[in-house]
């Protein structure tokens, strides 16, 4: 995936099978329609992303939950720091290694990414739509040496498959790099920046800690997707 310059853009193992069926029956509408809309926003990092669900009014949203799920497969050493196996073997066995990683990535965060969909789903929530925070760290082409470009490289392996799990659960995604997080929020949500800070805390002191710089950005990309 290309390198991204804007602000804000919307981006292009089956547990639970939580992808939209192409024809739903009259049962399923009506279901659809007596879930609560939802928004769901996550920032994620190497292996791991910190969740945050509202639902109900744009105005006043209701905290449903602050979780933090594990993108990387435990059976799978390699799928936690996958680029990084070519820097201590350059050859044949490090590239394998490599790509059994990053296959393994992609393939636990799809299963991760369903299980929460559908655990949403259950507990009669439906989210259209997603924000996914993206760290501010350089881009993988602008990381300075081979070690800072492995890492920058796992960020982008899971940012992608998180993406593109949300996708094919029928989710709306946008991508809001992390430090314009503090600029779009308050013009999208029409709110001043301390009336988010009252929410924030609002919403910290009904799910108690952690509740760190990751949950409130979790927090106000679920916002962000309550509001589109």
């Amino acid at each position: 995936m290309g390198e991204h310059t804007e602000t804000a853009v919307a981006l292009r193992a089956p547990e639970v099978d939580c992808t939209t069926p192409p024809r739903r029956s009259l049962a399923d509408s009506q279901m659809r329609l007596h879930r609560r809309p939802a928004g769901l926003g996550l920032e994620v990092y190497t292996g791991r992303a910190v969740v945050v669900i509202l639902a109900g009014a744009l105005q006043t949203p209701e905290i449903i939950l602050r979780h933090e799920i594990d993108l990387a497969d435990p059976w799978v050493r390699e799928s936690m720091h996958p680029y990084h196996q070519e820097l201590g073997d350059r050859g044949a066995a490090g590239e394998h290694a490599r790509r059994r990683g990053c296959a393994a990535a992609r393939q636990a965060s799809s299963g991760a990414l369903r299980r929460l969909v559908g655990e949403m789903r259950r507990h009669g929530l439906e989210p259209a739509r997603a924000t996914v925070i993206a760290s501010s760290r350089p881009h993988p082409a602008r990381a300075l040496g081979a070690h800072a470009r492995a890492h920058a490289e796992e960020r982008q392996l899971y940012r992608d498959a998180v993406e593109a799990a949300l996708r094919a659960c029928g989710l709306q995604v946008v991508t809001i790099v992390e430090n314009a997080l503090g600029e779009v929020a308050p013009k999208r949500l029409g709110r001043e920046r301390h009336e988010l800070d009252g929410a924030l805390k609002a919403f910290a002191h009904k799910v108690g800690t952690p509740w760190r710089a990751p949950e409130r950005h979790a927090a106000l990309g679920a916002w962000l997707a309550l509001s589109t």
